[in-house]
């Protein structure tokens, strides 16, 4: 991530914790903790549609398309001044993220924002952000 420009160092007064979660296949992942800033960032009121309302659009179409966008948050910088409160510390020193991580109570409402704003006004293309 850092060679990638996703993070880099930081002096930030704040810090999440990392913790490994396990992934399907077993293998660990590193996430950051990072229930205190979500319990006090406002929450971004983005309306996502319901499984039934995306359904009942999707039954009058015959073709579809999925894209998997394993990595589609890092393409969203953070604002300058939210760079800290991201910050993170491991065995190897204190980090902030450059870009948008996984795991902050908006990342979703962002992508979902972005992603409708680039495919509007393209005819017969819809967005729904699914989040796994």
């Amino acid at each position: 991530m850092l060679r990638m420009g996703v993070i880099s160092h930081s002096k930030s007064p704040y810090a999440c914790p990392l913790v490994a979660l396990k992934k399907p296949d077993g293998s660990l992942r590193a996430c950051c903790d990072t229930r205190k800033i979500n319990m006090i960032t406002e929450f971004d009121a983005e309306p996502v549609p319901d499984q039934e309302e995306i359904f009942a659009k999707l039954s009058k179409d015959c073709y579809f398309s999925k894209i998997d966008l394993s990595k589609g948050y890092w393409q969203i910088p953070m604002a300058k001044e939210s760079k800290p409160l991201t910050a993170f510390v491991t065995h190897d020193g204190l980090y902030e993220f450059n870009m948008m991580p996984f795991g902050l109570v908006n990342s979703g409402a962002t992508f979902n924002r972005v992603m409708r704003k680039l495919l509007k006004g393209i005819e017969n293309v819809h967005s729904y952000v699914m989040i796994s």
